[in-house]
């Protein structure tokens, strides 16, 4: 038996040692018994060459071994990655249950730069990701070792290990060719793997999967559907094989890794999530959905009705790969000289909507037109969300590049625009890094393609008619006459004669004589009474009123600046309802008034009306301070609870909490679990991702300060907490009485908390971060409602002692970095200039971007976060003063007065 193994070491050594009762520690890069010997040919220069320059982030490395699951078969994938990759020990691993290899597949899995999926495109029934066999070598990138341990369909268990270290040690010139390295094969047993897997993150989940023949999960997701076609039948057979790749020795770029960008990569870059179970430290990944609502939608195939494109056939084709973000190629041939070369498309329904584009085939997806913009603000959360998004077997490959080379598409509509495209005919066309395409006349004829798709869709936009309404009086005129304008005249005419009826209803500036207004306003409507109303716009006033009429030129202001102006006007489609709504009240207002309506009774009705569009526009936005004002705003809605309801479940889902809506009769509102990273609770077979704890909660609505306890049915609240097999109870209110629902509350473990204090929460959530479920679990345990508050208000001052980066030292920073700002900084800058200029040492790049995360939601237009990227769109000043208006209104908010 041969003694060398891959690190060095003998194995002879390491046995006599165990005897000896000296054995050396088992970890995963030297389990096992050595077999066979792997002889591998590479440079240092090559590998990193290929992985620094092929590769765009650690997370794109780090891909790699997922779409090597997707070819070896697997339905299943469950990753691994330590919470702190700074530590020493740090490691990441990626199980899956695809066919595996043994000796002979490690044997050919190190034979770099040759794959043998090239002349077998198709495994197991399943069109295959990879073809030049080096995208293992991405790992390079990331680690200083690599360990495959794979069980395959023989049912041995074999190890092999890629030490970069001893590469780069024995390579003396970096660029000379090293042609006598030798991986080791080695034996493992179940023991061995068993003791082995103690120093890997997440060893003991993953022996468990293991053990349970690495199954995919029971539950099933619904497949995604926007790149059209049919589902890979996945052609998989009974044999438990599997396959671990262990990254250990972590390198700088590996520690780089961001767990949350890998996820949000993968859920948006493997939509393939239906056909094969993604798992990242416990967490089922979902592909990525756009929540927008659509305004029209098309199947690629005849819905586009495309029967044509255009090329310019007069360009260079040339041969060399050109990246994503390129554009089709310039032509030095003068416009007389351009050539157009057309080019047809065909299209059919079965069995799926489809087009056929020469030289690259069959091409699925869908095309959607959005109302508002899903570019940019929350859609950064999800992703890249508009644009064109080209699936090639299975994979995005322009994650980076949604405009996919096209220039020049800056349009409003392209802010509004998605399309999803299936195109396999374009693997022959991608570059080793699967993220550029070789510049091929097919590239041309696939960007026209998209190209025309997308000016469809703009051509879809532009049609919707015009976002002004001039002349709006002759609209109404002109609508057979059933809506008269004579109310209008009427109480403007009596306006301009005596006093403003009601207030807010007029906008009088701009009139030096109103005896000559009022003769040239007669006059101009008795000639022709559509010369009432001249039309309807947008503008900022000086006042809160949803809409005005303005006597001076006849025009109805709408004020662009009412809460629910703001959160319903982000599509052209939007801006025209709202429009149409603001006429639709003021005129039905100048009736009301006409036809004798008491002033102050209308001006009631006025203020109900305008109570209930911000309101509306509350429910609206989802950021945490203005769900906070909810809270505040609806706990004292008793006729209208459902207010209080939805209010208290977006309160707790914005906390961290995953939220089931319920409240039907015999239910609770809803039922709350949380689920935080690293799993606290032990896996079952039934329960395979267990919460850390769950509770039900119910919202208590009143008109006074307090809620009554025989109102609240705390004996209902505790049912629900054995009825629905949850941990705890809790009740949200405006208030509680003293002395009685104390103690009710602590017979029947019940914590109440106010409306007011659970808005607390949410405050300091956008302050200092993301609060823990560990340290949120410490309120289910308190059942008096003054000890709830006095937590939440102790928590606060925590909060701000513990969290070393607070918004007063994120200013700071911003105008130590005055004339970098407006711009695009890395977290890490910030975090520098904390601890360099400002003495502030123990403020980390995670700080930042935690306190970051806050802010983007209190002043979306001024903040925002982009990865690791921090972007800042206004001087320091700004930005604070924007900061203390938004928190300023939220504590006006506290002190209004309950409604009685």
């Amino acid at each position: 038996m041969s003694t060398q193994s891959d690190s060095g070491s003998n194995v002879a050594e390491v046995v006599d040692a165990t005897s000896s009762g000296n054995a050396k520690p088992v970890n995963i890069e030297t389990v096992g018994d050595f077999t066979k010997k792997i002889h591998v040919e590479i440079s240092t220069s090559f590998l990193e060459h290929f992985s620094e320059q092929l590769y765009s982030s650690p997370q794109k490395a780090f891909e790699e071994l997922i779409s090597n699951s997707w070819d070896a078969g697997a339905d299943f994938v469950d990753v691994r990655i330590s919470d702190d990759l700074d530590a020493s020990d740090a490691t990441m691993c990626v199980l899956d249950n695809g066919s595996s290899m043994d000796e002979e597949g490690l044997r050919a899995l190190w034979h770099i730069a040759f794959s043998p999926k090239r002349s077998n495109p198709i495994h197991k029934g399943r069109p295959v990701i990879g073809k030049f066999g080096i995208g293992k070598l991405a790992t390079y990138l990331l680690a200083s070792k690599l360990t495959y341990v794979c069980k395959a369909a023989d049912g041995k268990i074999r190890r092999v290990t890629m030490n970069y270290g001893d590469v780069e040690r024995r390579t003396g010139d970096k660029d000379k060719l090293f042609s006598e390295l030798d991986l080791d094969i080695f034996e493992v047993s179940e023991q061995g793997l068993r003791d082995a897997l103690d120093g890997v993150h997440g060893g003991e989940t993953i022996l468990e999967l293991i053990g349970s023949g690495v199954k995919a999960p029971d539950e099933g997701v619904e497949p995604s559907t926007e790149f059209g076609g049919a589902m890979t039948p996945l052609q998989k057979d009974d044999r438990a094989t599997w396959t671990l790749v262990v990254l250990s020795g972590l390198k700088p770029v590996g520690r780089e890794l961001k767990l949350h960008v890998l996820r949000r990569m993968l859920q948006s870059a493997l939509p393939f999530g239906s056909e094969m179970a993604i798992q990242v430290n416990g967490e089922r990944l979902i592909s990525s959905k756009v929540s927008a609502t659509v305004m029209k939608e098309w199947q690629i195939g005849p819905d586009l009705g495309i029967t044509s494109i255009e090329i310019d056939a007069s360009e260079d084709e040339g041969g060399s790969p050109v990246a994503a973000d390129m554009s089709d190629g310039a032509t030095t041939a003068s416009p007389a000289e351009v050539k157009k070369e057309q080019i047809a498309i065909t299209f059919g329904t079965s069995p799926y909507p489809h087009v056929v584009i020469p030289d690259i085939g069959v091409v699925t997806g869908t095309v959607r037109l959005f109302e508002e913009k899903i570019s940019g603000g929350k859609s950064d959360e999800r992703g890249a969300s508009n644009g064109f998004h080209i699936n090639v077997l299975g994979r995005v490959v322009n994650q980076n590049d949604p405009s996919f080379g096209e220039k020049n598409l800056s349009h409003a509509a392209w802010a509004r625009f998605r399309m999803a495209v299936r195109a396999d005919g374009l693997n022959k066309l991608l570059t080793t890094n699967r993220e550029q395409l070789k510049e091929r006349r097919e590239t041309k004829i696939f960007r026209a393609f998209l190209r025309k798709a997308f000016n469809t869709v703009r051509s879809v936009y532009d049609s919707d008619g015009s976002v002004e309404m001039h002349d709006g009086g002759d609209v109404l005129v002109r609508s057979l006459g059933v809506v008269s304008l004579n109310p209008l005249r009427n109480v403007v005419s009596e306006t301009l004669e005596t006093t403003v009826p009601l207030a807010g209803l007029f906008d009088e500036t701009g009139i030096p004589d109103r005896a000559a207004m009022r003769k040239a306003w007669r006059d101009s409507t008795a000639e022709n009474i559509k010369h009432a109303l001249a039309r309807v716009n947008y503008e900022r006033a000086d006042d809160e009123q949803f809409v005005k009429f303005r006597i001076r030129d006849n025009t109805i202001v709408v004020n662009k600046e009412h809460p629910f102006v703001v959160e319903h006007t982000r599509s052209r489609a939007e801006k025209e309802l709202v429009r149409t709504v603001a006429m639709v009240t003021l005129l039905t207002d100048m009736y009301a008034l006409d036809a004798g309506v008491e002033p102050g009774l209308l001006s009631e009705i006025r203020a109900y009306r305008d109570k209930l569009l911000r309101v509306r526009a509350l429910q609206r936005r989802q950021s945490g301070l203005h769900i906070a004002k909810l809270l505040l705003k609806t706990q004292h809605e008793s006729s209208n609870s459902k207010w209080m309801e939805a209010a208290v479940s977006d309160a707790l889902r914005y906390l961290g909490f995953q939220v089931t809506d319920m409240a039907k009769p015999g239910e609770p509102e809803g039922i709350g679990k949380a689920y935080p990273s690293p799993s606290g609770p032990e896996q079952s077979q039934d329960n395979p991702s267990p919460p850390l704890y769950s509770f039900a909660f119910d919202a208590k609505s009143s008109k006074y300060e307090t809620a009554a306890t025989n109102n609240i049915g705390l004996d209902g609240i505790a049912e629900h907490r054995q009825k629905f097999n949850v941990d705890y109870s809790l009740v949200v209110a405006p208030g509680y009485e003293k002395g009685a629902v104390s103690a009710r509350c602590a017979q029947l473990k019940i914590t109440p908390i106010t409306g007011h204090d659970l808005g607390k929460l949410l405050e300091y959530t956008v302050e200092y971060g993301a609060i823990s479920m560990l340290t949120l679990r410490k309120l289910f345990e308190l059942y008096d409602p003054e000890t709830t508050a006095n937590w939440v208000a102790n928590l606060g001052d925590e909060l701000r002692q513990s969290r070393p980066f607070t918004i007063d030292i994120f200013i700071s920073a911003l105008k130590n970095l005055k004339g970098r700002i407006p711009d695009v900084l890395r977290a890490g800058q910030i975090a520098m200039v904390c601890r360099d200029e400002l003495n502030v040492k123990i403020v980390r790049e995670k700080d930042v971007i935690t306190l970051v995360s806050g802010l983007q939601v209190l002043i979306p237009d001024l903040v925002g976060i982009v990865d690791d990227k921090i972007v800042i769109n206004a001087s320091a000043d700004h930005v604070a003063q924007a900061i203390a208006t938004q928190l300023e209104k939220l504590r006006d908010e506290d002190d209004s007065p309950a409604v009685n």
